[in-house]
């Protein structure tokens, strides 16, 4: 396959990529329409996006998706077309943005286009800092999505697909060293578990927008990305009057009223109602669920993230409610705070939407996460750092690690996982010999374990450490290469970094050159390695630890012209 090039015009010498420190493991056609004897089918595009501790906000406007006809790939059928409200992709780790539920044409699709507008990109990274719009570029706002199966669309059936906005990839963020962050859209098709069956098992993200219509047992939204949803009411749907501050009802629904509606989607395709709140005024930009950005246990606050990224005061009261998975009682009041941190997804029911403080009738826990540093990695547990204190947790019975995007090769041999983090240097049971550029970093999940009061990791992803920049000290060869760097001590360091030629497992190798101004980023074949890799050439590399001591990498960037 012969390599993409893209071309970045700037003035800046790219001497640092930090979104290696994310980094993985390793066209147009004509639109059709369908006439009105075409056999039609529902198909629902949901946005979903890897876990990132980067970024607090991600945002972006979608303005098309497109399937394209197995059979004919100039044949594409659109089924999302407009602007949808900006969507912060790194809220969407644990729940779905439902873009699009709508009639295409029945049939075969094994591809698909999405696109989004360049100018809507909004960066805010974990610490707060928005990046000014001035340093943010888009280099490629449509990207074509191979999918990993068929998606058949059948006659007055229903099916769904689900994509993945892969923040982890080291070519989606690229910051250049003038503060320029290049963007370049990474998207992949994740297939769902148990198929319609599984999307009912899913939970979407709150959706706004005003009301269209409404009938006995059911009611239209026209949404803020420009398109209309059907939406079912059953007995077990939750209503709230922000004009009243009181609980309302269906017949409080009238046609042009604001309304934020929590969805759930069943396996037939059809949207139903779980939580819905309604306003004649236009309802404040709050969000439902989001991350945690911290606690205050003194004062009984938790700061959420908004659907913006910015942070959102909620006060926790004696009587707000804590569960874990909607089932699992977690506590009460501000004492449960001091189980809770940065980096959880929670979904927060306020008693009221337009208070501020909001105060919190309950707080669910959807997902439960942990991440950083490893160290004192034992065959009994290990520990995250943190600056604000040190996170130890027991493996669970169900315990699995593996490397990021292979999470097919997972294993559950605890030995080895404490192996694994040993070689990176943060040592057994948390000696260190190694450089702390050289310690491993993780992210696990985590699930509640009510006999010992404390969180324990149901899994480790091994993400990639990005060394400092430094060189190419020996060439490629054999499958490896000789890497030096000063690291954060001062200290010269050299390592051994031998990379996976297997295909489907090789690490991702570009080369970065500079002429006349003009930066061209090319990925690098596995056959030409030996003639890129070579001694003395600038590079940055990102590695993973492996249980025999070494490491492996997962991005190599070489730097030629500068």
């Amino acid at each position: 396959m012969r390599p993409v090039l893209r071309t970045f015009s700037v003035l800046a010498l790219p001497l640092s990529l930090t979104a290696l420190a994310l980094s993985v493991a390793c066209g147009g056609g004509s639109s059709s329409s369908a006439s009105s004897t075409t056999p039609m089918g529902t198909a629902a595009v949901i946005l979903t996006d890897a876990p990132s501790d980067q970024w607090s906000a991600v945002e972006v406007v979608v303005t098309q998706v497109a399937f394209l006809n197995k059979a004919d790939h100039t044949k594409e059928v659109v089924a999302f077309q407009g602007a949808s409200a900006k969507i912060n992709l790194v809220d969407l780790d644990s729940v779905g943005e439902l873009l699009a539920s709508d009639q295409i044409p029945a049939g075969t699709y094994d591809a698909l286009r999405i696109s989004i507008d360049p100018t809507s990109v909004n960066l805010v990274k974990a610490d707060g800092t928005v990046i000014p719009p001035s340093q943010v570029k888009v280099a490629g706002s449509s990207v074509l999505v191979n999918l990993s199966a068929d998606f058949v669309v059948t006659a007055n059936g229903s099916n769904a697909v689900q994509l993945d906005f892969d923040l982890a990839h080291p070519l989606f963020l690229v910051q250049l060293p003038d503060g320029t962050w290049v963007m370049n859209l990474q998207v992949k098709h994740r297939p769902i578990a148990n198929g319609m069956t599984g999307v009912a098992q899913l939970m979407f993200r709150h959706r706004k927008g005003t009301i269209a219509s409404v009938g006995t047992s059911s009611f239209v939204l026209h949404t803020d990305s420009g398109n209309d949803l059907i939406v079912n009411v059953g007995t077990g749907a939750w209503f709230f009057d922000a004009d009243t501050k009181t609980l309302g009802s269906l017949a409080g629904l009238a046609a042009g009223k604001y309304a934020l509606v929590s969805l759930r989607m069943q396996p037939d395709g059809s949207l139903w109602a779980v939580r819905v709140w309604y306003s004649v005024n236009p309802l404040q930009a709050w969000s439902p669920e989001g991350h945690v950005y911290g606690v205050d246990q003194t004062n009984s606050l938790m700061v959420v993230s908004s659907a913006n990224g910015t942070p959102r005061t909620i006060a926790i009261d004696p009587d707000t409610a804590f569960t874990y998975h909607m089932t699992q009682t977690f506590g009460t009041g501000s004492a449960a705070l001091a189980n809770l941190w940065t980096g959880f997804k929670v979904q927060v029911q306020v008693k009221d939407p337009l208070a501020t403080p909001m105060h919190a009738q309950s707080v669910n826990i959807q997902r439960a996460v942990d991440g950083g540093r490893i160290s004192a990695a034992s065959t009994s547990s290990f520990t995250y750092q943190h600056a604000s204190g040190d996170h130890l947790h027991a493996y669970d019975s169900a315990f699995a690690w593996w490397y990021v995007g292979f999470p097919g090769l997972a294993s559950t041999n605890v030995g080895a996982f404490a192996s694994a983090c040993s070689g990176m240097g943060a040592g057994m049971m948390g000696t260190s010999t190694l450089s702390p550029d050289l310690m491993p970093r993780g992210l696990s999940d985590l699930v509640w374990n009510g006999g010992t009061s404390a969180w324990d990791a149901a899994s480790a992803i091994f993400m990639p450490v990005a060394l400092p920049q430094g060189t190419i000290s020996t060439s490629y060869n054999g499958g490896q290469l000789g890497y030096t760097f000063v690291d954060a001590t001062a200290t010269t360091q050299t390592v051994t970094v031998t990379l996976n030629t297997t295909v489907g497992m090789q690490p991702l190798v570009l080369a970065v050159a500079k002429q006349s101004g003009v930066i061209t980023v090319t990925p690098v074949a596995a056959a030409s390695w030996a003639t890129a890799l070579v001694s003395s050439a600038p590079s940055r590399v990102a590695v993973v630890p492996k249980p025999d001591g070494t490491y492996a990498a997962c991005a190599v960037v070489v730097f030629t012209g500068f």
